[in-house]
């Protein structure tokens, strides 16, 4: 189940970062796998509508480019960070970044100069990397590895992810019509709402306590 979840979470990784060509090249690759994975998964998304959007002819490099800026960028129609959705945001966000990044930190997660710590595709990158480094520790017997990269998967979901990926994907399909992001947004829910149930964690009691 490991390696399924972490594919899910990389996959929507690359699916929210800046659309660039050897990207959607990587998506459009990963189709058999994504199925595959939802499958195993019990994940109630149909990935043949993803499927349709990542053909080359179905869409245009530069509109989706241009609405990534818009949405997350220009207008920050749809803020893509969890410190954009805190109550009291000048008070919380040195503290909640310096949290983030001592998540990273501990795990050896370095970001790219141009990602925010907070920001989802750094967390979701993360979530994948905990897994992946869970695998291992179980392949090799490492039941201390084990345990920690469990701690740190339900501790990060339940003090960050957890708290905002479901405000983000409801403002986002209320802020756009570009079929790719609403249904990016559709499989983030859906597949977050399971790995909530998964930690076994209420997801009514982890939301933030304000939309801006």
């Amino acid at each position: 189940m490991y390696s399924y979840r972490a594919f899910v979470y990389r996959f929507l990784s690359l699916a929210f970062s800046y659309p660039q060509e050897e990207g959607l090249e990587v998506l459009r690759g990963s189709r058999r796998d994504l199925s595959t994975s939802l499958e195993v998964l019990e994940i109630d998304f149909d990935p043949a509508s993803l499927e349709v959007l990542l053909d080359p002819g179905q869409g245009c490099l530069q509109e989706l480019q241009g609405e990534h800026n818009r949405l997350f960028a220009t207008t920050a129609a749809a803020p893509c960070r969890e410190t954009s959705y805190e109550a009291d945001q000048t008070v919380r966000r040195a503290v909640e970044l310096a949290d983030i990044s001592g998540f990273y930190q501990a795990f050896g997660l370095h970001l790219a100069a141009s990602l925010e710590p907070d920001s989802l595709v750094a967390q979701l990158e993360f979530m994948a990397l905990l897994l992946q480094k869970q695998l291992y520790a179980r392949r090799e017997q490492d039941e201390e590895g084990q345990q920690v990269c469990s701690q740190a998967l339900e501790s990060f979901l339940h003090d960050h992810l957890g708290r905002w990926y479901g405000l983000f994907a409801l403002r986002l399909r209320g802020a756009t019509e570009e079929p790719w992001y609403l249904k990016s947004s559709e499989l983030l829910s859906a597949f977050m709402d399971g790995e909530i149930g998964t930690q076994g964690l209420q997801k009514s009691g982890v939301a933030p306590s304000s939309v801006p």
